[in-house]
């Protein structure tokens, strides 16, 4: 009894085949509900695929980015299958619909995919510019991430949609000839107006890829100035002075001076203390009064040693130089003033004296 049912209905199937294979239009319509159907079904397993293998697609990656571009991959596959598939179901309908509708319905599928482009693109980019981001604040480059970042986010943004206008008048028999020579003429005019800021930017971009400096170490300018790097903007860079005041340094300007690093690539520094003292002084014992004070200092490195040395005869006073380094250029300063401190009392300690100036004056005889 079975068996007698199902070949009834095989020959119900053949049957309603034959007669739509002897019509066209039915034909054509049956063709584009399955060309539909399929790209459903299509789009289906595109995202069943890609879940099934994503732990071997990502195992690269970090895990975060990587499911985020699956899941942008997974939804634009089954977008873009699905406007093919109703794309191709509509110009299997050529003959039955009217010319001025399949015109609309065509263009309409168009715009639809670069619209779906263009939406997938601009995803992947805010997925991988967040990410990027994450990783810039992790390394304490927030003026990367908040200052650049966005600025290149509008610029593709701003890209992306040109460039799709482009195509879409193009698909229309528009001529984009004119349109392209005009924006071209205005960003002209633009870039001269702008020419100074334009000039900072880019030279934003460049402290940005050489990385001279970043954001707290201490620089000292070409005009002698020394103070920490507060900011990197896109226009300019600012300092921060040990008098808490800002020096604002246009970009353009910073990145053709000669800057001088004191924090990288090593963040030790060399701390210099100079002292006279008097003449008649036992030298030897200076040096090693000097090179204790230092050696008992805590901040004080013991490689390489504390040095001590004559370095001039001045009218008043022998001339002592200590050298000495510290593990932090923040604390240079202050280690100093406390090896001044130490360096008065073991002075006074062993009868070492500082001079004041002194002028010896020979009076001559008249007669």
């Amino acid at each position: 009894m079975l068996l007698h049912y199902t070949l009834y209905q095989m020959e119900e199937v053949v049957a309603m085949w034959e007669t739509i294979s002897k019509d066209q239009i039915l034909r054509d319509i049956v063709t584009s509900v399955a060309i539909v159907i399929v790209s459903f079904l299509v789009a289906k397993i595109v995202g069943v695929l890609i879940s099934a293998f994503r732990g071997k697609i990502i195992q690269r990656a970090p895990i975060e980015l990587g499911n985020r571009m699956l899941e942008l991959l997974a939804r634009f596959g089954r977008r873009l299958i699905v406007i093919i598939g109703l794309y191709l179901a509509v110009h299997q309908l050529s003959r039955i619909l009217s010319p001025s509708i399949f015109r609309v319905v065509d263009g309409a599928l168009y715009i639809a995919v670069v619209f779906i482009i263009v939406v997938f693109i601009i995803d992947l980019t805010n997925t991988l510019m967040r990410w990027y981001s994450q990783r810039l604040e992790e390394k304490n480059q927030v003026f990367v991430s908040r200052e650049f970042l966005p600025l290149f986010d509008k610029i593709v943004k701003i890209a992306l949609i040109f460039i799709a206008a482009i195509f879409i008048l193009k698909h229309f028999n528009q001529d984009v000839g004119s349109l392209i020579v005009s924006l071209g003429v205005g960003s002209l005019a633009i870039a001269l107006a702008a020419q100074s800021t334009l000039a900072n930017m880019i030279a934003g971009f460049t402290i940005l890829i050489d990385r001279p400096f970043r954001v707290g170490d201490r620089i000292m300018l070409a005009s002698g100035e020394i103070g920490d790097v507060y900011e990197i903007g896109m226009r300019s860079t600012k300092v921060l002075t040990f008098d808490n005041t800002l020096i604002i340094v246009p970009n353009a300007e910073i990145v053709k001076e000669k800057v001088t690093n004191l924090s990288y690539p090593d963040p030790k520094i060399r701390v210099v203390v100079e002292v006279g003292v008097a003449y008649g002084s036992d030298v030897e014992l200076v040096k090693k009064l000097l090179q204790e004070a230092a050696q008992s200092h805590p901040k004080v490195l013991d490689d390489p040693p504390p040095a001590a040395y004559l370095i001039n005869f001045g009218d008043s006073s022998l001339d002592f130089r200590l050298i000495c380094r510290i593990a932090n250029f923040m604390e240079q300063w202050r280690v100093a003033e406390e090896l001044r401190v130490k360096i008065n009392e073991v002075f006074a300690k062993n009868n070492i004296e500082i001079p004041f100036p002194q002028r010896v004056v020979h009076m001559a005889k008249t007669e």
